[in-house]
């Protein structure tokens, strides 16, 4: 390769990655993820969104082919217009779709399952010749020792591969696309603290995120919520980038915030109003050019990256205003039979029995029975024709509305949803038990029914899920102390326009999290959110706040005592969890709760030594890198059981990792 290609290929490299660290963390965090894949549907609604993907890559919105489907149950997720069945998060499933077509070009060489073995063993070869490329490595002995292990794991996957049909491709093209962008999370994250705080806190933030959260859960699992937790990180970026730069660099990554927003609006305009009106609040509060050029060419981007969204939702129901989301839908009663005579379940049927399975229904995260969860004001029912079409109604010629009709029609539409959430969220705001357990404790809520999920309490609190977030409990204290700084102005001034840019990105995030977090208030606690999926952007921002408490940081002042600590406390937390599902003999549920118990226990220990730290001198550096690695240890031990022991459903990508799960105690 010439220079001048390989100079464009490295600046391609770095525009994407930022430096080397940054393409480690994404290579490792794509290869992590990995491990625990399995090829399946463990949420009902994702039948819906593959059967679109399937129809989206041939080139249509409307669903003609149920590739994937039930023999009885609901498939919820579709909606119908015109006699037509459309499914929806379109902007998602638009980003898998190149993903499709490279898969199946792919598998007219290899069978899938070996290509699947050989994309996961070339990724990590790239990502053992880049680790040796660190000046505190022996280069030759690291890339001697990585190639072997990752020949090995390559031949062992060859050696125990099973068949993997053809037809499932779009599945796994979807699954593929939250991988992808849950390590892309775990990227922009590393970027975004280092931006502040250097690269090894930075590093440590994007580890974090992806093997300590529940964007490692949700990584496999294809929904919408990690898409759009990657972009709001995405716009945080891009709103700290224009805030450290001058003149055209600065209104360039400003643009870029409102356009990842803007983009949000394709997959879900409800979460995409609020990130932009949060976005746009800030931005006019904290920048220093309001020209009418700025605000103009920001609006102009804005409307371009909506535009996606508009389009699909007028060629759907002739109005741009009306996503397919606010169609009615074609069920959740009704049912389908599989396109193919005499098949069974799409992933193979595979669900041991007694386990908590959401193809069979038994495990509805998702599923459209659940107020607030999947479905609207406007869901209806449907039935379904023989062969795996959906029935639909006929709606009739209708004339496409007016200009004024669709504004009307928008008005009420963000007047109905959006206000009627606002409204909810402040009024559960006075609810503390409710607020407790939706944050800290889940367990078995009497609010709550577990009926759909087999009575299997499997759900997490917020805190439960993220046990790193108990260093938060610090933020009062730093809060009582920039208050005391504001009061003097030469500290803190009062204007925002003049603060850091940290302080700025700050107010970002505190206002993304306040906004997404209020919205959904009124829909939780739900049974089978898992993680309490529907604040999976707001868990994601709380990573970076987590990294922004001094406490925090100081804890990676000896690197090799931090993860040697994590390392200790993961190793722990598999004794600890493996010994109490074979020692007591747990269900599902109670496997699910007892991993609950510890992280809250680890959380308590990280804000105790975080706020002592914070107060006095009495706790060293050392002590609070042992605190923060607990939680962190103890949620990577939650991500991986999730993946081999609590819930088992299709088949996993790589069938050496399944050779490796039958070790463990199935439940």
């Amino acid at each position: 390769m010439s220079d001048g290609p390989r100079d464009r290929l490295v600046a391609v490299g770095r525009w994407c990655f930022g430096d080397r660290r940054g393409l480690v963390l994404w290579l490792g965090l794509v290869c992590w993820f990995g491990l625990t894949w399995r090829v399946g549907f463990f949420i009902q609604d994702t039948y819906a969104m593959a059967n679109t993907l399937v129809a989206l890559a041939e080139g249509q919105l409307h669903v003609t082919e149920l590739r994937y489907s039930l023999t009885f149950g609901s498939q919820p997720g579709l909606y119908e217009y015109q006699g037509r069945a459309y499914g929806r998060n379109y902007g998602m499933l638009a980003l898998a779709v190149p993903l499709v077509w490279a898969l199946e070009a792919g598998a007219t060489v290899v069978a899938p399952r070996l290509l699947l073995v050989g994309l996961w063993a070339g990724l990590g070869l790239v990502l053992v010749t880049q680790v040796a490329e660190f000046d505190r490595l022996d280069r030759d002995r690291t890339r001697a020792v990585g190639s072997v292990l990752v020949v090995a794991l390559f031949v062992a996957g060859v050696l125990t591969a099973t068949d993997l049909p053809t037809d499932r491709l779009a599945l796994v093209a979807l699954q593929l696309s939250t991988i992808l962008a849950a390590a892309t999370a775990g990227l922009v994250l590393y970027r975004l603290v280092a931006r502040f705080h250097g690269r090894r806190a930075g590093l440590a933030a994007g580890v974090a995120l992806g093997v300590a959260t529940p964007v490692g859960f949700w990584a496999t699992l294809p929904k919408r919520h990690t898409i759009v937790a990657t972009l709001v990180l995405g716009v945080v970026y891009a709103f700290a980038v224009s805030r450290s730069r001058e003149g055209e660099a600065a209104l360039r990554a400003r643009t870029s915030a409102y356009a990842l927003a803007g983009y949000i609006s394709w997959i879900h305009a409800f979460e995409a109003l609020f990130v932009v009106a949060a976005l746009a609040a800030v931005d006019l509060l904290t920048a220093r050019d309001r020209s009418v050029r700025a605000l103009a060419v920001v609006g102009l981007v804005l409307l371009i990256a909506s535009t996606p969204m508009l389009a699909t939702n007028y060629a759907i129901s002739g109005n741009p205003a009306q996503p397919p989301r606010l169609l009615p839908s074609v069920g959740p009663d009704a049912e389908f039979a599989p396109a193919e005579a005499g098949g069974g379940p799409a992933d193979g049927g595979e669900m041991p029995s007694g386990t908590p399975t959401p193809d069979s229904g038994e495990t509805p995260a998702g599923t459209a029975t659940t107020p607030g969860a999947n479905t609207t004001a406007a869901d209806g029912g449907g039935g379904a024709t023989p062969g795996g079409t959906p029935a639909t109604t006929t709606g009739g010629d209708r004339p496409p509305p007016s200009l004024l009709d669709t504004l009307r029609d928008g008005a009420d539409t963000v007047l109905s949803f959006a206000g009627g959430s606002v409204v909810g969220g402040l009024a559960v705001l006075t609810q503390p038990a409710r607020l407790w357990h939706i944050f800290v404790r889940s367990g078995t809520i009497p609010s709550v029914g577990y009926a759909l999920n087999d009575a299997e309490a499997i759900d997490l609190a917020v805190l439960e899920a993220m046990p790193l977030l108990g260093a938060l409990a610090a933020l009062p204290v730093l809060a009582g102390r920039r208050l005391r700084a504001m009061a003097d102005r030469t500290l803190l001034p009062l204007d925002p326009r003049d603060w850091r840019p940290a302080r700025q990105t700050d107010l970002l995030v505190a206002t993304l999290a306040a906004v997404l977090t209020l919205v959904y208030l009124p829909r939780l606690p739900l049974f089978s959110t898992l993680t309490v999926r529907y604040l999976h952007p707001v868990i994601a921002l709380g990573a970076y706040g987590v990294w922004r408490v001094p406490a925090v940081r100081a804890g990676l002042s000896d690197m090799r005592w931090a993860v040697g600590s994590y390392l200790a406390s993961f190793a722990l937390a598999l004794v600890a969890l493996l010994g109490g599902v074979g020692g007591l003999g747990l269900a599902v549920g109670e496997a699910v709760q007892y991993n609950a118990l510890w992280n809250l226990a680890a959380a308590t220990v990280c804000a105790v030594a975080v706020v002592g730290w914070t107060l006095s001198d009495r706790f060293s550096d050392r002590t609070v890198a042992v605190a923060v690695a607990l939680p962190a240890g103890f949620a990577s031990g939650y991500l991986l059981l999730s993946g081999l022991v609590y819930f088992r459903y299709g088949r996993y990508a790589f069938d050496v990792v399944r050779v490796l799960a039958d070790l463990f105690p199935a439940l």
